[in-house]
């Protein structure tokens, strides 16, 4: 059954189904609620998923401070790489001397994020990073 004009079929077993939002760059919570109605297989919806990859405010605001450094697991998905623990804001001058070639660190700054293997977040001496145990790092 459609709800309204917008195409959403409600889910025989979950309604509405919701989920809570969650930042694609820190893993807060947005605060949106999403109700996406019946998934495919009649899932239920995660708790928490990212649905948007437009930063949350605050990450917005750190975003006109610096560029958001995220450490992430190597040869994890480039698409949604599955992150460590670290997260830094770092000026855009120190960017720009860090990050080699110069086109590389444009892009980087046109960004305003960055996910870095833990290799290279310890090789360029950013702050030391707590490993997490899998359930608490995927979160």
């Amino acid at each position: 059954m459609a709800a309204g004009d917008r195409g959403i079929y409600l889910s025989p077993k979950y309604g509405v189904n919701p989920s809570l939002g969650v930042c694609f760059y820190c893993g807060e919570e947005d605060g949106t609620v999403v109700l996406p109605g019946r998934l495919l297989g009649d899932e239920q919806a995660p708790h928490r998923a990212v649905w948007s990859m437009e930063p949350c405010p605050k990450c917005k605001d750190l975003m006109v401070q610096g560029v958001i450094f995220i450490s992430v697991r190597e040869g994890s998905d480039p698409k949604n790489p599955y992150r460590t623990g670290g997260f830094a804001v770092v000026k855009d001058e120190a960017v720009r001397r860090m990050v080699q070639p110069e086109a590389h660190a444009e892009e980087i700054l046109r960004k305003r994020a960055a996910f870095l293997p833990d290799a290279v977040w310890n090789a360029l001496g950013l702050p030391a990073i707590e490993t997490l145990p899998a359930k608490e790092a995927a979160g």
